[in-house]
């Protein structure tokens, strides 16, 4: 990518940077007593305006998703290419591509589970689907996923096809750019994303068959090396694991899911190896990474809101909170 095309996109996300929510931010908001006092603390941030728009403090994720919307319009506006943004945002289309088939087998309205984020025109892409009036390369994807659900009846089917197509087009992205960092970025979440696959199907008691249909190529963990641990004992001793960059995010993840059957610590370790992945952007003058990092910064920023206020809801206290967050790229 022309790196000198981003000068001035570059300085605007600068400026805009000073508004996301730094650590002391969380702390404060994870402090406050109920989930009304907690939304009430941002008062002072860009929530702010979006805060009046509900009837309920528990109507938060509203006032998480205008602004979020709102982000990303204005990103949108300032990049010179959609590349640094669609990296981020290409998870929604598929999210909203699965509403679609759901909603066309369930016979059900979820225009509530939409995201109108990227320009997605769900208008066009019901009509596409009702009317088989469009063809273009995800239309033709919607078509075999139907035609697979028809015969096997079975919706993780679904999830399957748009996951494997998602991810081929994330590092089809990431190429074309021809960036380092977005590069290593596509291929370290396929690898997270596959050891997740991997100890979830271990827990369920999976065979290699089924795995074999859920593992996503690109990574830097080849395939077949998935099929070959999901029979044996994984840890953070593992060979295989010690080889991948994302190792030291991944090792206690990795026992302390060995030890409780949980992933709530791998999880927040994976999105914590995005947080340092980006911090050195910090120092880049310009360029497409600066994009990219304001971006998954914001991605963050909402990932520790909607954390901060679902524990309020539930009445979880600050310690418990601040355990569960992650890190913050400012």
């Amino acid at each position: 990518m022309d790196r000198n095309k981003f000068i001035q996109s570059s300085t605007r996300l600068r400026v805009l940077e000073k508004e996301l929510l730094k650590s002391e931010n969380f702390i404060r908001i994870s402090e406050q007593d109920t989930l009304e006092d907690a939304l009430r603390s941002l008062s002072d941030t860009v929530y702010n305006k979006f805060i009046n728009k509900i009837s309920s403090p528990t109507e938060y994720e509203v006032i998480l998703k205008e602004e979020l919307t709102r982000f990303y319009d204005e990103v949108y506006d300032i990049s010179p290419s959609r590349i640094p943004v669609d990296l981020v945002t290409l998870k929604y289309f598929y999210h909203n591509l699965k509403v679609l088939i759901k909603e066309k087998i369930g016979e059900e309205d979820l225009k509530e589970l939409f995201m109108t984020i990227g320009g997605f025109d769900i208008k066009e892409y019901r009509d596409g689907i009702l009317k088989s009036s469009k063809r273009n390369k995800y239309f033709e994807l919607i078509g075999k996923i139907e035609e697979a659900y028809e015969e096997k009846k079975d919706p993780q089917i679904i999830d399957i096809y748009l996951d494997n197509a998602y991810f081929k087009d994330l590092l089809d992205l990431a190429e074309e750019s021809e960036v380092d960092l977005f590069i290593n970025y596509a291929k370290n979440l396929i690898d997270f994303t596959n050891i997740r696959t991997l100890l979830r199907a271990k827990k369920q008691e999976k065979d290699v068959e089924f795995l074999k249909h859920i593992i996503v190529p690109g990574g830097k963990l080849r395939e077949e090396a998935y099929l070959d641990l999901l029979n044996r004992e994984n840890s953070s001793d593992t060979e295989a694991f010690k080889k991948l960059d994302i190792y030291k995010y991944i090792k206690d993840g990795l026992d302390d899911f060995k030890e409780k059957g949980t992933l709530s610590n791998f999880e927040r370790e994976m999105d914590n190896y995005f947080i340092d992945l980006i911090k050195d952007v910090r120092y880049i003058t310009y360029g497409p990474e600066v994009i990219f990092a304001n971006v998954l910064a914001k991605e963050m920023e909402i990932k520790n809101l909607r954390i901060i206020l679902v524990s309020k809801l539930n009445g979880l206290d600050g310690e418990f909170i601040r355990e569960k967050l992650r890190d913050s790229y400012v």
